[in-house]
C-alpha cells in the first residue's frame, strides 16, 4: 500500500497519494545507492586489474568508492596469502610426516637386523636397558656400524667388554656410558663432527644412543689411523692412541696392554658362532 494517512476536511482520517516532495526525495536515496554500490563495484574491479585511478579529492563519493575498493583488493590479498600459508604449512606437515615414517621404519629394519644377528645375545644380562630403550640401543649399533664401515658385532663385543651394556657405567678414571668414553674425547668428536659449539657434560654420556654414535665414530677413526689394524685399533682405543703407537708388538706393554684387545676378539668370536654351536659346547 502506497497512500499515506491525513485528516480529511470533516476530520475524519482518509488515505492519500505520498507528497510529490517525499517521494523525489526516495526517489534521490535510490539513485544515490545505485550510484555508490555501481561506483564499489568499478572501483572494486579495476583494483582487481590493476588500473584503479586515484580518486577525485573534490568528490566525495569517489574518494569513498576508491577506499571501499582499496580495503576489498587489501582483504583479497591478505586471503590470498593466508591460503598459501595454509598450503604451504600442510605440505611440510606431509614431508615431517613422510620423514618421521621413513625413520621410524629404518629404525624397525635395524632393530629386526640387529635381532637378527645376535646383538641381543649379551644384552639378556643388562638390568639397565629394558623394552623401547633396548630395541633403540640395537637399532644404534647397527645403523652406526653402517655408517662407519664397521661390522655391527664389533661394535657390540666393544660395549660387552667396555660396560658389559650397563648404559650409566663409570670407570675408575671416568669413561662414561656403553661404550666408555672420555668426556674430552666425546667432546673433541663431538666438535669435529659439527659446527655447533654445544658444550658436552659427562652426564650427556649416559645417553646411550648418543654414546653409541660418538664410540662408534671413535673406532672408525682409529681404524683407519692404524691402517685396518684391529688389535692395535683396540689398544688405542682402550689406553689412548699416542700409547698404541709407541708400543712395539711383543714388548711387555703390548702384553700387558694385548688383554683387552683380546677380550674383545674374544667376545666377538662368540657373537659370531651360531647359538646353536654355544649351546653344543657348552654340553661338552
Amino acid at each position: 500500500m502506497t497512500g499515506v494517512a491525513s485528516w480529511g476536511s470533516e476530520g475524519v482520517l482518509v488515505r492519500g497519494e505520498e507528497p510529490v516532495g517525499r517521494r523525489g526525495a526516495a526517489s534521490r536515496r535510490r539513485s544515490l545507492a545505485l550510484m555508490l554500490v555501481f561506483a564499489v563495484g568499478a572501483g572494486a574491479s579495476g583494483a582487481v586489474l590493476g588500473l584503479l585511478r586515484q580518486p577525485d579529492p573534490r568528490d566525495q563519493l569517489d574518494s569513498f568508492a576508491w577506499t571501499a575498493a582499496a580495503a576489498v583488493e587489501t582483504a583479497r590479498r591478505a586471503e590470498v596469502r593466508a591460503q598459501n600459508a595454509e598450503k604451504a604449512l600442510s605440505a611440510a606437515k606431509s614431508r615431517i610426516e613422510a620423514l618421521s615414517a621413513s625413520g621410524a621404519a629404518q629404525d624397525l629394519a635395524d632393530f629386526n637386523e640387529a635381532e637378527r644377528l645376535g646383538v641381543s645375545r649379551f644384552m639378556k644380562d643388562s638390568t639397565a636397558l629394558w623394552g623401547d630403550e633396548r630395541r633403540r640401543v640395537e637399532a644404534a649399533i647397527v645403523r652406526e656400524a653402517r655408517r662407519n664401515g664397521l661390522d655391527p658385532l664389533l661394535v657390540a663385543a666393544v660395549i660387552q667388554v667396555e660396560s658389559r651394556f650397563d648404559p650409566f657405567a663409570v670407570s675408575g678414571v671416568g669413561a662414561c656410558g656403553l661404550m666408555q668414553l672420555m668426556p674430552p674425547t666425546a667432546q673433541w668428536l663431538l666438535d669435529k663432527d659439527s659446527d655447533s659449539n654445544d658444550k658436552l657434560r659427562p652426564a650427556h654420556l649416559f645417553n646411550p644412543v648418543l654414546n653409541i654414535e660418538l664410540g662408534t665414530t671413535y673406532l672408525a677413526q682409529l681404524m683407519k689411523r692404524f691402517d685396518g689394524d684391529l688389535p692395535q685399533a683396540l689398544i688405542a682405543y682402550n689406553a689412548g692412541p699416542g700409547v698404541a703407537r709407541s708400543l712395539k708388538r711383543g714388548s711387555k706393554s703390548w702384553k700387558r696392554l694385548e688383554v683387552y684387545p683380546n677380550a674383545v676378539l674374544t667376545a666377538y668370536k662368540a657373537l659370531l658362532t651360531p647359538p646353536q654351536q654355544l649351546a653344543a659346547r657348552s654340553h661338552d
